[in-house]
């Protein structure tokens, strides 16, 4: 407020002492150092009066609408805007009487057109730059990307926008660019997000990799800790899985840096885990070959032979099952069977959990059991040809032996009494889980057992 009441009392005072000269001693003052006396006054009154205009626009105004202080720029544009026009005003009323002021205005605009097209882009600099300031699409300390360059804001002028790179060289960009290209903004202090892309092999599973790089970017100095860093799969390329890679970091400019280290890290946790960096590889097929055995197929004729509805079987037969038997790998909370689906096979747990569920009071799907390695499921849709009754959901990453119709079809073709035995084992195995039906009489057991094995001759045509 001082500034504005110094000049605006200063020229008060001296208004009035003008105006008591003119009044008690008209003599004392002549006519032209009266008007030269006038006209300082009335520049004083000026001063108060652009300082009171600016205060009230930017001060009070500006900053209630825009929660923020007024860019000095723009003060001293309308400073200096208001003043041209109080000289120009006072240099007419007072100074000059005879109307010789009309020249000077038009001589002014003349020149002010010629001066304009000289400097065509420094004011389009300039304005560029004044509208910056208002807007202020970025500050101090921020990161820009203008056109391929990017770097850390460190000062904006009326004229240019000042950058500097990792590389550490300034870059000075005319205010008209930066107003006219595209800018990407990642403002300091903010959480700002990165992808960077990080391959791996075909081979491993998704669900072995993603732990690994997800753990070692939340490690790395300056990842953001208030987000945990992102990993999924972005692509499936010729010859690798593209991981895309998402953290975040308050300060854009460490973006290569921690890109670096990330790859670093990566590498070693590849080697210590026994991953191979994937790179472009081409298979050229000579000759058609037999099929890799895996080393842990030999496995699967234990968990065939652990099935208790596969008691019956032979040793050989069981073998049967176990090398006909369709290997799938399911990923978590992933449906393996849905309720009520028709179906024609039967489900080997070799690897992982899921759980069986069916629907609850409410309607939604309620957990019922939790079936773990060795533990099978939808064996009546595979002996009876039965609708699928209960929904099936990995809880973790599975992988299943599915024995199908065709491959059981070739057994009992062959073996005429194996359909008594497995009806006479899925229905002990039934009556086993019921507590009611434990205490059943003989009779019904075995009437039970004959409707099973009815079902099974008719689902799969034998006399």
């Amino acid at each position: 407020m001082k500034r504005i009441v110094l000049p605006l009392s200063i020229s008060v005072v001296l208004l009035l002492v003008y105006a008591a000269l003119r009044t008690l001693l008209p003599t004392m003052l002549g006519e032209t150092v009266s008007k030269y006396v006038l006209a300082v006054l009335l520049l004083g009154l000026s001063v108060g009066l652009v300082r009171s205009i600016s205060f009230v626009l930017f001060d009070v105004i500006f900053q209630r609408r825009k929660k923020r202080e007024a860019p000095a720029l723009l003060r001293v544009l309308l400073s200096v805007v208001l003043y041209s026009i109080f000289l120009i005003l006072i240099y007419k009323l007072v100074l000059d009487e005879q109307g010789g002021g009309l020249g000077v205005i038009a001589t002014s605009t003349v020149v002010s057109v010629i001066i304009g097209l000289a400097l065509q882009d420094t004011l389009g600099n300039f304005f560029a730059g004044l509208s910056i300031h208002i807007e202020q699409p970025f500050h101090i300390l921020d990161a820009i990307r203008i056109g391929n360059v990017i770097g850390r804001v460190e000062a904006v002028t009326w004229r240019t926008t000042t950058i500097r790179t990792n590389d550490n060289t300034t870059i000075i960009f005319p205010n008209s660019t930066v107003a006219r290209e595209p800018l990407e903004v990642y403002r300091f202090n903010n959480l700002n997000r990165r992808i960077l892309h990080a391959p791996a092999p075909y081979r491993i599973a998704p669900q072995r990799v993603i732990p690994l790089i997800r753990d070692t970017v939340a490690s790395i100095p300056n990842v953001a800790s208030e987000r945990s860093p992102v990993v999924r799969i972005g692509d499936f390329a010729d010859s690798s899985i593209i991981y895309e890679v998402l953290y975040w970091t308050k300060d854009y400019m460490w973006v290569p840096d921690i890109d670096a280290q990330i790859r670093q890290h990566v590498w070693y946790i590849y080697r210590r885990s026994d991953i191979e960096i994937p790179f472009p590889i081409r298979h050229v097929l000579i000759e058609q070959q037999e099929p890799l055995v895996s080393r842990e197929e030999a496995d699967y004729d234990q968990v065939i032979d652990s099935v208790e509805i596969f008691a019956p079987l032979s040793a050989e037969e069981k073998d049967i099952v176990a090398r006909s038997a369709i290997k799938s790998i399911y990923a978590p909370g992933e449906l393996i069977i849905r309720r009520g689906d028709p179906g024609d096979s039967m489900f080997v747990i070799y690897r992982g959990n899921v759980e069986v569920q069916l629907p609850g009071r409410d309607g939604n799907m309620q957990p019922v059991a939790k079936l773990k390695p060795g533990n099978f499921f939808g064996e009546m849709a595979l002996l009876t040809g039965e609708p699928r009754n209960a929904d099936v959901v990995t809880s973790s990453e599975v992988e299943t032996l599915e024995i199908r119709k065709g491959v059981l079809q070739q057994l009992l073709d062959n073996n005429a009494e194996l359909a008594e035995a497995l009806s006479q084992t899925i229905a002990e195995r039934q009556l086993g889980l019921d507590e009611y039906a434990r205490a059943m009489p003989e009779e019904e057991r075995r009437s039970k057992e004959k409707k099973i094995l009815r079902r099974i001759q008719k689902f799969f045509g034998l006399k």
